[in-house]
């Protein structure tokens, strides 16, 4: 008996001596464009993510289980991004984060629209359907496109031009673009002028020409990546200087900043709610400094392509703390599309309208960049009526 007694205290020490496992990480599958021509873009939503990834760790992960985000690299390149999510989806994986782009997302959708897993695409310019497992980060292309040209119409710019890629975003927001212009409200428009070129193209000296000669008194430039530095030079080389507005995912501080000798006297932006944080609620305004933080937290700035991905992911780890970590996507998709007056960085999310997205209009705020304190101010109202 005594010998029994000192085998099992021997066999309670070694127990208490060994080391206590952490837990294993619940990964959640993200696919960004980390490399090729909108590398910029993902290296936002890739600090954005490792940020939330940290702030919720750190409050106890999901139901005490640690998150990581798994991210793998599409390349800008719809090809691959289709690739990667078929080998996501034939592992079973309920939801994908991502991708990026607007074209890398059409590729994807039409493999999980009916079955899942749930992908929340991280580009504005998709308008899933209701009640299917594809979802867009928001706000919309649509409702950045309404509240720049409403700041247009205010301003009293009349005469506008508009000068786009020939990519899926570009195209997107050149639909959006003359769909603003032509609501009732802005009338009093007038398009002069609509020029494109490709992504890849170094000189746009004969698009900037014919936009000149139509005397424009403010140009929609929706380019994003490489491009908005090709659109920019050809403006300035040109002579015009006319107010411009950028698509939204320019908002990158040191992106503008190594455009500075050739950006126009009025350079705008449809920003986002939290670059306006006095304008917000004290439970928005809360997110807002969590987004912001994740990203200080990184020695880095935040920015509006990073908004675009943190979002999602906010969505994506509420779906799992309430339905548990077990979920389809049918249930993840089921629940995210119960949310109502949701918290976020642009204001209260809503996602029991059928948007499949859960933010407005009222999330946009036109913001300027101010060349010499390299920052970027906010002008507007949300909406896009100027201050």
């Amino acid at each position: 008996m005594r010998n029994l007694s000192i085998a099992l205290l021997c066999a309670l020490l070694v127990t208490l001596s060994a080391p206590v496992r952490a837990a294993e990480p619940f990964n959640i599958d993200v696919i960004l464009s980390l490399t090729g021509y909108a590398g910029f873009i993902g290296a936002q939503h890739q600090l954005a993510l490792k940020g939330l990834e940290e702030a919720v760790n750190r409050s106890g992960g999901i139901q005490g289980q640690p998150v990581h985000f798994a991210i793998v690299d599409d390349q800008s390149n719809p090809a691959t991004a289709t690739q990667l999510a078929t080998q996501i989806i034939a592992k079973g994986a309920p939801i994908i984060l991502g991708p990026s782009l607007t074209g890398d997302c059409e590729a994807v959708f039409p493999r999980i629209l009916e079955n899942g897993p749930l992908t929340y695409c991280f580009s504005p310019a998709l308008y899933p359907s209701a009640g299917t497992y594809a979802f867009a980060s928001g706000p919309s292309t649509r409702d950045l496109n309404v509240a720049a040209v409403r700041y247009f119409r205010l301003r009293g710019w009349n005469r506008v031009a508009l000068l786009t890629t020939t990519d899926a975003s570009g195209q997107d927001g050149e639909r959006q673009g003359l769909a603003a212009l032509a609501l009732p409200e802005n009338k009093s428009l007038q398009l002069v002028a609509n020029e494109h070129f490709a992504v890849a193209d170094l000189s746009i000296a004969a698009q900037v020409s014919r936009i000149a000669a139509a005397h424009p008194q403010a140009i929609l430039a929706w380019v994003t990546g490489t491009p908005t530095g090709t659109a920019l030079r050809g403006i300035h080389d040109n002579g015009l200087d006319v107010p411009v507005m950028l698509n939204a995912g320019d908002i990158v501080k040191k992106q503008i900043a190594d455009y500075a000798s050739f950006v126009p006297s009025t350079l705008l932006f449809p920003g986002l709610l939290y670059m306006t944080p006095e304008l917000a609620s004290p439970a928005v305004r809360a997110t807002q400094t969590q987004f912001v933080e994740a990203f200080s937290s990184q020695n880095a700035a935040a920015t509006v392509p990073g908004a675009f991905g943190y979002e999602p992911a906010r969505v994506a780890i509420e779906a799992f703390r309430h339905v548990g970590t077990k979920a389809t996507a049918k249930q993840l998709r089921d629940y995210i599309e119960t949310i109502k007056n949701f918290p976020s960085i642009n204001g209260l999310m809503n996602f029991t309208d059928g948007s499949q997205r859960g933010s407005s209009v009222s999330g946009v705020v036109i913001v300027r960049w101010d060349n010499q304190s390299q920052t970027f101010v906010p002008v507007s109202k949300p909406g896009g009526e100027p201050r």
